[in-house]
């Protein structure tokens, strides 16, 4: 709003009127430039992606099963493979590891199946008495 200056007095109100608007933008403009300086920090950013992602429960639990599924085809691949292998053996095991994880992916269910059936199968060849 404008004051219509009269005479000294309403000179120096007006003044430090404006002056303290100014210190008010100025604080104003300070912590907007430390907002945005703390959010546009690339480790915060990436860190907010993640969390928002990680968060979402459906998410979360195809994560889970994604990681399930690389541990269980790398420990498929350590176990045929070994340590030293030749070309067939280490493409037999890169074959099986990209099977095994996307099984243990996409069908739980049935690999649960198969073990009952290969655990119930390997207990009725044993004899216990």
């Amino acid at each position: 709003m404008m004051q219509v200056i009269k005479n000294n007095k309403s000179l120096a109100e007006a003044i430090a009127h404006l002056e303290n608007v100014q210190k008010s933008d100025a604080n104003l403009l300070q912590h907007q430039f430390e907002y945005t300086l703390e959010n546009l920090n690339p480790l915060n950013l990436v860190k907010e992606k993640i969390g928002g992602i990680l968060s979402a429960p459906i998410l979360k639990n195809d994560a889970v099963k994604g990681v399930i599924g690389i541990g269980a085809g790398l420990l498929a691949n350590t176990l045929i493979v070994g340590a030293t292998g030749g070309l067939i053996r280490k493409i037999v095991g890169s074959l099986l590891q990209a099977g095994i994880g996307k099984l243990s992916v996409y069908g739980p269910k049935e690999i649960k199946q198969s073990g009952i059936k290969l655990l119930q199968s390997a207990l009725s060849r044993i004899k216990i008495k």
